[in-house]
């Protein structure tokens, strides 16, 4: 029996190994689930609870954020053919105040939740609610 137990042991822990390799959010999710779901049981059976505890929180928590992982992503796939919606994306994105210098690097897109923003350089204006990305 401990045969079995310490081979679910290492099952888990070599997919926890491969969450690290992953390159994109839902099949590192998956391995994530099916890692807590073998530490739960290994847990259980070598009776090592912190970790059947752990892994017991840690379960839920990754199958709410694929499930959000995957609406996210179907709704960009279901936008594709329409008018993609800012407001779907606010869940995942944080808000901040920002002073953007001349010269600034342009790293990411932003979200103008209030008032315009002016480039002198391009002569181009950018509303409130408006998603620019140039």
């Amino acid at each position: 029996m401990t045969f079995w137990i310490d081979m679910i042991g290492w099952a888990a822990s070599a997919a926890v190994l491969a969450t690290f390799c992953m390159n994109t959010m839902m099949p590192l999710r998956v391995l994530a689930i099916i890692s807590n779901v073998l530490f739960c049981a290994f847990g259980a059976l070598a009776h090592i609870f912190p970790v059947l505890i752990l892994h017991a929180i840690l379960l839920p928590v990754n199958v709410v954020r694929l499930v959000q992982i995957r609406r996210v992503v179907h709704g960009m796939q279901a936008a594709e053919n329409s008018e993609l919606s800012v407001q779907s994306l606010f869940p995942f994105m944080s808000r901040r105040k920002l002073l953007v210098r001349k010269g600034d690097e342009a790293d990411r897109p932003f979200y103008l939740v209030l008032g315009n923003l002016e480039s002198q350089e391009i002569g181009k204006v950018v509303g409130s609610n408006a998603l620019d990305v140039d």
